[in-house]
């Protein structure tokens, strides 16, 4: 992948995260007091999806540096380490926020290996909140980190990972 490519998938994914915290941002409004079942079940859709676009922002990174993609059983858990461990990236979070994404990647798991229909409002409510924050401050990241990445000059700077 060159950087031009790796610029337009950036951007594409930071603005679909976008579009999912201003639909989180919406459904919030919609929800009264008393949240139905299938209030629970949507909201746990968007709490699955914020995991589903940082890791599509992270095979970009993978593809552009030309690293393996994690596999097997512990691929997201080794994902997410990688990510927290970049200087450039995940090492500039607070840690309320990589317990964030960490708490993001369990409850996608639990949802696509679960019964996603069956979840509770009590478990959907906090992150589903905090969705909005958290895709802003990760997309700003991203962000920083494409502009860091590729250089003015439109020339790859692949030894930033």
């Amino acid at each position: 992948m060159d950087s031009e490519r790796l610029a337009v998938e950036i951007k594409f994914d930071v603005e679909r995260l976008r579009k999912l915290a201003a639909a989180v941002e919406s459904f919030l409004c919609l929800i009264e007091d008393d949240p139905l079942p299938w209030h629970a079940a949507a909201g746990a859709k968007y709490v699955s999806d914020i995991w589903m676009g940082f890791e599509n922002l992270c095979k970009r990174r993978y593809a552009y540096l030309q690293l393996p993609f994690p596999s097997g059983g512990d691929s997201h858990s080794r994902l997410l380490e990688d990510f927290l461990e970049q200087p450039d990236l995940g090492a500039q979070l607070p840690g309320e926020i990589q317990y964030r994404l960490k708490k993001y990647k369990s409850f996608r798991h639990r949802f696509i290996h679960g019964y996603g229909f069956e979840v509770l409002w009590e478990k959907v409510d906090e992150p589903l909140r905090l969705l909005p924050q958290t895709v802003e401050i990760l997309c700003g990241l991203w962000l920083e980190w494409l502009n860091k990445t590729i250089s003015p000059e439109g020339a790859d700077n692949k030894t930033t990972q």
